[in-house]
């Protein structure tokens, strides 16, 4: 079994503290991937705990992925760690995923903003899965890179709207 790691990298012109506050809703984390929907977010005052339930539609509506994704490590202005609990619906049957992406924002002050690093972690794959990843890291980035052009564009329009 290996691990399966990538990281992509936005840079933000707002501060470490404004851009991490924006990220602890789910909502915004996700916003940049079209074929997901977050509803049910529950989120905790200390972060730990927050949750979000995450449609994922693909090829066409074939392919549903249902994901509870949940913050399981919140380090204030430097981290959120999230884990996934995923079911995938296919051919009219379902299975449970075992081991759910891992994703890990990190949070660093740079040249007066933020650089926000996104690591997925995919961990104990077999070979087969592995060279899945390796197939789909492209499709896949596209995603995770929209997923930090709207958190830039979002965060960057409410701090400038604020000002």
């Amino acid at each position: 079994m290996t691990d399966f790691t990538r990281s992509y990298e936005v840079f933000i012109n707002a501060s470490v503290h404004d851009v991490f506050e924006y990220c602890r809703d789910p909502r915004h984390l996700f916003a940049g991937w079209p074929a997901l929907e977050v509803t049910d977010v529950v989120m905790t005052p200390e972060g730990v705990g927050t949750t979000a339930h995450i449609v994922g539609r693909f090829a066409r509506g074939m392919i549903v992925e249902q994901i509870e994704r949940e913050y399981a490590e919140v380090a204030q202005d430097e981290r959120i760690v999230t884990k996934a609990h995923a079911k995938v619906r296919f051919a009219r049957q379902t299975k449970d995923v075992d081991n759910g992406p891992i994703f890990t924002w990190l949070f660093e002050g740079k040249d007066g903003g933020t650089k926000v690093t996104l690591v997925v972690l995919e961990e104990d794959l077999n070979w087969f899965q592995n060279l899945l990843e390796s197939v789909s890291a492209v499709a896949m980035g596209k995603n995770l890179h929209g997923m930090l052009a709207a958190l830039k564009t979002g965060v960057e329009s409410q701090t400038s709207s604020a000002a």
